[in-house]
C-alpha cells in the first residue's frame, strides 16, 4: 500500500498539463474557448461586462470539501487570481468529500490545488 502511495505521489508531482492562457475572452462557442457559455450571462443583459471578473482577486482559507470545490468553480469562471490558504495535506481517508485526485494523496493541498485546476486562462 505504502509503495503504491508513494507511485501515485510522484506522479501527481510531475508537471500537470496546462493549456495556454486565454487572450480574449469571446462569446464564440469553440472547444478552445472555455469561457462561451459563460459569456451568454453578457448577451443575456445578467452582466454588462463579464472580462471584468479577470480584475477580481479572491482569497480562500481552507481548501477542504466546500474550499476545493469553490477554488475549482472560480478558476472555470476565469476569476483573475486566486489566493489559496491551508495548512493540511491530501489524505486518501477523506478523498470522498474533496475535490482533488487520489494521486494527489500525500499533496499540500494548495499544491494539488494548483496542479488540478486549470490556473491559465
Amino acid at each position: 500500500m505504502q509503495l503504491h502511495i508513494e507511485h501515485l505521489t510522484n506522479l501527481a508531482k510531475s508537471a500537470p498539463v496546462q493549456r495556454s492562457k486565454v487572450k480574449d475572452m469571446s462569446a464564440e462557442v469553440v472547444d478552445t474557448n472555455p469561457y462561451s457559455r459563460l459569456m451568454a450571462l453578457q448577451r443575456m443583459g445578467i452582466v454588462e461586462n463579464y472580462e471584468r471578473i479577470r480584475d477580481f482577486s479572491v482569497a480562500i482559507v481552507g481548501i477542504g470539501g466546500v474550499g476545493s470545490v469553490a477554488a475549482e468553480m472560480l478558476t472555470r469562471c476565469g476569476i483573475g487570481r486566486l489566493l489559496l490558504y491551508d495548512y493540511d495535506k491530501v489524505e486518501l481517508a477523506n478523498m470522498n468529500r474533496l475535490f482533488f485526485r487520489p494521486e494527489q494523496v500525500g499533496m499540500t493541498k494548495t499544491d494539488a490545488s494548483c496542479s488540478s485546476n486549470s490556473f491559465r486562462h
